[in-house]
């Protein structure tokens, strides 16, 4: 199993938040580490399924909010 921090940093990598450091070390572990790979090419694939899936507020919540802040500009002036 991998230790959490470790997985943290796969996570952090999938998403392109690691520092120039963390880049290096981690590509040191990848290319020991077959299952570390293998971790990191499952978690690069659910997080493409997740972005796939992600969707947006419909076009009628947008006119609701949109017609709500409107009505209510006044009250920041206050």
């Amino acid at each position: 199993m991998i230790q959490a921090s470790t997985q943290d940093l796969l996570i952090l990598h999938a998403y392109g938040e690691t520092t120039a450091e963390q880049k290096q070390q981690l590509a040191r572990e990848l290319a020991t580490n077959e299952a570390l790979h293998q971790e990191l090419m499952e978690i690069v694939h659910t997080k493409k399924m997740l972005d796939a899936k992600r969707k947006g507020p419909s076009d009628t919540s947008l006119r609701i909010i949109m017609a709500h802040s409107h009505k209510t500009e006044h009250l920041h002036e206050i």
